[in-house]
């Protein structure tokens, strides 16, 4: 026969507790999910931002390669002409002169244009004047910049992935209050655990917020 002295009723007040915990469970389930998902996300665009950085890197070290290769014909075809004005050969000197590249013309004529006939050599040498500029030298400059830049881009969503994952805890501790509160019949110690939760669930909330109007979501 059953003894209905021995049956635990549940104190008064118990179904509020529980719908409150409910509630709570529900929205961290669901901020947890979205934490997740930005998470996955701002990594996503990290792995891609990184891959951008390394292409344009490997495209600017190209074009300051050629560049560079551009800049040694410069100089050798220059001192071959070099050498063949202070032989009198002009012959030569025509001939190595009219086979200078179009990017290399600016700089040599505004350094020969200050010979005279005392000096027909002027000193220097073009490569100094602000006139000798290589397009792939440019390129390779902006294509840095824009690895940098890529680079910038992928750490911002790598902190903010990290920064979802770290507000993921805070709804996992709710999560566990919500999950152990049930063990205790007594009434004061779920309200105790109830009151705890509304503190961690409060924060884990508002730092979602923040986080969300600070760096926005993908």
């Amino acid at each position: 026969m059953v003894s209905f002295n021995k049956i635990k009723l549940p104190e008064k007040g118990m179904p509020t507790i529980d719908i409150i915990f409910a509630i709570i469970l529900l929205i961290s389930t669901l901020s947890t999910a979205l934490c997740v998902y930005q998470a996955t996300r701002w990594n996503g665009n990290q792995a891609t931002d990184y891959g951008q950085s390394a292409q344009y890197r490997t495209e600017s070290l190209r074009a300051s390669e050629a560049a560079n290769s551009q800049e040694i014909v410069d100089v050798q075809v220059f001192l071959t002409w070099l050498n063949a004005v202070n032989s009198g050969d002009l012959k030569a000197a025509h001939f190595l002169k009219n086979r200078f590249r179009q990017e290399f013309l600016p700089a040599f004529d505004a350094w020969i244009a200050e010979a005279n006939e005392t000096n027909p050599v002027p000193a220097g040498t073009p490569f100094a004047l602000p006139e000798y500029t290589l397009a792939k030298r440019n390129e390779s400059v902006l294509l840095e910049q824009k690895a940098a830049a890529a680079f910038a881009l992928g750490n911002d969503a790598n902190e903010n992935g990290d920064l979802y994952i770290s507000n993921t805890v805070l709804f996992a501790i709710v999560l566990f209050f919500c999950g152990v509160y049930s063990r205790w019949e007594s009434k004061k110690i779920r309200t105790g655990i109830l009151i705890v939760t509304l503190l961690v669930f409060s924060f884990a909330l508002y730092s979602l917020g923040a986080l969300l109007m600070r760096v926005g979501y993908v």
